[in-house]
This record gives structure tokens, C-alpha cells and sequence, in this order.
């Protein structure tokens, strides 16, 4: 007998810029895309107009990256905070991307800080931990990871109990879990280049500015640093691999 096609319920945490939806849709539309062979059934809510709701019903939860803060603290992020840090394997399994990731950890008991190191944007490599290596959202991958990010923020400590996944020299939680319900991953594995490379553009002048502070000698070095940094980004299927073991490892297992 065929399973029923997963039900993804996609929490959308806030809106892309206009500019960017307009060529490639609104955060949870890289997902639908990025997961279109996947055989799911999508519902969408927008967290900061609608709030969260409930779960009930839904095979596994996505919850997508904004351009938001976590330290911004507003008031629509609190059942959410409430709901990543449930400490219970009841309920379906959670995906929670970039800056879910962070609200994540915070609510678990971690800490999110703007990253002294600056913006990591652009095509990244990740490692996985040990841990990571037998994670079942990373099966069949290679210790280093080629993936897409965009993150001003960092997760730079996780409680005790929750189990770091995956890091760089940029970004020391890259991924983590807790327990079988809760998997979150800093990069963003639903982004392709065309995506992040409109992001790049998009940012530029900021980039440029926090390149300064990282140490660019002059306004010329700036530009080169973010020049570089559009120049490097290039295509990768882990995320999209990891999308799919999520749906495969842990909705489907779940629903089963």
C-alpha cells in the first residue's frame, strides 16, 4: 500500500525583498521548488500576520529564514519560541532554517549573538561532526558540505542537551538537534544561485560596509571582497539531499 503524501506545514517567518519574490517567489516558495519531486502536500502560514496556529494534522513542519533578528524580540515570535522549544517528542518533526534556527536555540537555552566575524553569505563549506556523520538528515553525504547561506547572526552556544551537528570557521552551529522532533540547519539547503546571487547583489552596499569592519583596507578592497564573494557562489544538491532525507528519514518515519 502507497503512504498518503506527507503534509508540510511551512511556517513563514516574514517576507524576502520584493525584488527578489518577484523572480523567485516568497521564502517558503524555495521550498516547494526545492521539494517538488518530493511527493509532499504543502499548507502555508504566515507566522508574523497570522500567527503560528496549531501542528495538529501536519506530517512535519518547516520553518523558513526572514530577514528579521532573533535579538529583535517582537512580540509574533513568542508562540513560535514557545513551539521550537518544546522539550517533547510529541508531535510532528520540525525543520526550523537560518534564523529559525537561531529562535531554536534560543528557546532550547542557547545563545544568538550578532556574529563578530561578520556576514557569512554566499556558497559556503560546512563540516559535520561525528555526531553529524550518523545523523540520518546528512545520510549519504561527504563530511564537508557545499551549501548556500545568508546569515548576519550566530548561534554561539547551545545547552547542553541539544547536539551539535555541523560547523565552520564562520559559524561554529551550523546544524543541531534535539531528540528525534527538532532538526536546524543555519545554511539555507532550499536556496539555489540564482537566489543567493540576487541576496549578494541586493546587499552589496552592506556587505561592502561590513567588509570594512572585517578589515578592508579601502573602499576599492570592499568591493572586491563582495565581488569575490558573488564570483564564488556556485550550484550544490546537499541541500537539496537534505530536504529530501528530512522528508524521507523523519516526516515519512514519523507518519509511518
Amino acid at each position: 500500500m502507497n503512504m498518503a503524501a506527507p503534509r508540510i506545514l511551512i511556517l513563514r517567518t516574514g517576507h524576502t525583498d520584493h525584488t527578489v519574490r518577484a523572480q523567485h517567489g516568497d521564502y517558503d516558495a524555495w521550498f516547494t521548488a526545492a521539494m517538488q519531486d518530493l511527493g509532499c502536500r504543502f499548507t502555508l502560514r504566515h507566522v508574523p500576520r497570522d500567527g503560528m496556529g496549531s501542528p495538529a494534522g501536519f506530517n512535519g513542519v518547516l520553518v523558513t529564514g526572514t530577514a528579521a533578528s532573533v535579538r529583535d524580540g517582537a512580540r509574533w515570535m513568542q508562540p513560535l519560541t514557545d513551539f521550537l522549544g518544546e522539550r517533547t517528542e510529541g508531535g510532528p518533526p520540525v525543520l526550523a532554517v537560518c534564523f529559525a534556527a537561531q529562535l531554536a536555540a534560543q528557546a532550547l537555552g542557547g545563545t544568538v549573538e550578532r556574529n563578530p566575524r561578520g556576514w557569512e553569505i554566499g556558497t559556503v563549506e560546512v563540516e559535520l561532526t561525528r555526531n553529524g556523520l550518523q545523523d540520518p538528515l546528512f545520510a549519504g553525504l561527504p563530511e564537508r558540505l557545499t551549501v548556500q547561506a545568508t546569515h548576519e547572526d550566530h548561534i554561539s552556544e547551545l545547552p547542553m542537551d541539544v547536539i551539535r551537528l555541523a560547523g565552520n570557521s564562520a559559524s561554529f552551529v551550523q546544524a543541531f538537534a534535539w531528540g528525534q522532533r527538532l532538526r536546524a540547519v543555519q545554511f539555507h539547503p532550499e536556496a539555489d544561485v540564482s537566489i543567493i546571487s540576487n541576496l549578494i547583489r541586493l546587499r552589496r552596499a552592506v556587505l561592502e560596509a561590513d567588509a570594512r569592519l572585517q578589515g578592508a583596507a579601502d573602499s576599492g578592497a570592499a568591493r572586491a571582497a563582495v565581488s569575490g564573494i558573488l564570483a564564488g557562489v556556485r550550484a550544490s544538491e546537499h541541500g537539496r539531499v537534505i530536504l529530501a532525507n528530512w522528508v524521507n528519514s523523519f516526516v515519512r518515519q514519523a507518519q509511518a
